[in-house]
């Protein structure tokens, strides 16, 4: 069965005019279902009832519709195949612009290679890596949220729910830089766990050999790593390198891809720059300057990655020195905010914000269960 659905007030509210224009007439041949969305919620449930078979789904939306519609599947148990053909006419379009890196200057053609692929009658689909992360706590219901894209906390946390009060003015992807200068100055109080992956250790990227190797504290006898703040930044991602098409934020995701199911997670931690010893409000002030240069290097390709200190505390990249970014590929995480820090307890699913109760954490883990939903490329 084919689905056409499409999200009208997604990103710069131009999809209804977009498919109109350049995909239902390339649909012309094939008896499909049309739906336009209309409320929150109003796509997961249209895709639920129609996968009582197989179903291709032309999808025309963002990475927040995908998540509403794989959290209605999952919530629903559906085991029947998903092949999803993505049409990008969301803000950042992480999913999309991974799967195809974008040209410089993105055209027509571009947004329909999905769509293309599946017109050619290409066997070629990807099955999605899908993060389950699941919010607990004493005596409170425990929450679980299906994500395709990111799973963060901190700072990336922190601008996806200051951007919602942005997202009517800044309706592009400008809104989370106006956000992530609002919350420059925070560091995040909480202590993270990294669980292996079937290949049985933790990594962590080495700039020197540019490779993944075991974490020096991920052994046969003890795989688990424990991490302690103060975090600046906290991101794991699935299935991408990117977030928008230009911040590629995981670039080792497409670099140096898993052999099998896995997060790739980038940490900052403030308390690896050699001159800063302790927490201290002159402290966060004076190494934003070194947050702005990670992210930018981000923008550049993923350079942050091979981004270094020098024992005066400088970042410099092709030289030997301490790593800025603890890069890392795991099976699974958990996160334990500091109730006194209320910040920490922020955390995005694919841009969907949920909050840790107090005494809570969230435990994340990549393909918890069995599914077959795909995407056309």
């Amino acid at each position: 069965m084919l689905l056409v659905l499409v999200n009208p007030v997604c990103g710069d509210k131009s999809a209804a005019a977009f498919f109109a224009a350049h995909v239902v007439p390339r649909l012309n041949e094939h008896t499909a279902v049309h739906v336009q969305t209309t409320s929150a919620g109003h796509a997961g449930r249209v895709v639920v009832e129609h996968a009582t078979r197989p179903l291709t789904l032309v999808l025309g939306s963002g990475d927040g519709t995908l998540h509403d519609i794989l959290n209605a599947l999952h919530a629903a148990s559906i085991t029947t195949p998903v092949h999803f053909v993505l049409v990008p006419c969301g803000t950042a379009n992480a999913l999309y612009s991974s799967l195809f890196p974008p040209p410089p200057v993105p055209d027509l053609a571009y947004k329909l290679q999905s769509l293309h692929a599946f017109l050619q009658n290409k066997a070629t689909t990807t099955l999605l890596s899908l993060a389950t992360t699941t919010i607990s706590a004493q005596n409170a219901p425990v929450s679980t949220s299906i994500a395709s894209v990111v799973v963060s906390t901190a700072l990336h946390a922190s601008i996806l729910h200051d951007s919602e009060a942005l997202r009517e003015r800044h309706p592009g992807i400008e809104r989370f830089k106006l956000a992530a200068q609002q919350n420059s100055t925070k560091w995040y109080n909480a202590r993270l766990n990294l669980t292996p992956s079937s290949l049985g250790f933790v990594q962590i990227y080495n700039p020197s050999s540019k490779s993944l190797i075991p974490h020096p504290d991920s052994s046969n006898d003890s795989p688990a790593v424990e991490i302690q703040g103060p975090f600046a930044y906290f991101l794991s991602t699935v299935n991408v390198d990117r977030l928008e098409p230009a911040f590629r934020i995981a670039p080792l995701a497409r670099a140096i891809p898993p052999s099998a199911p896995a997060f790739d997670i980038v940490v900052l931690r403030p308390l690896r720059d050699p001159t800063i010893h302790q927490d201290t409000p002159d402290a966060r002030s004076s190494f934003v300057a070194k947050t702005w240069k990670v992210l930018g290097g981000a923008y550049q390709d993923g350079q942050h990655v091979e981004f270094v200190y020098t024992e005066q505390g400088d970042i410099a990249s092709g030289v030997h020195g301490v790593s800025v970014i603890e890069y890392f590929r795991c099976g699974g995480w958990q996160w334990t905010p500091d109730d006194a820090d209320p910040d920490a307890h922020l955390v995005c699913s694919d841009g969907a914000i949920s909050t840790i109760p107090p005494h809570g954490k969230a435990t994340a883990a990549v393909d918890t269960f069995s599914h077959h939903f795909s995407v056309y490329n």
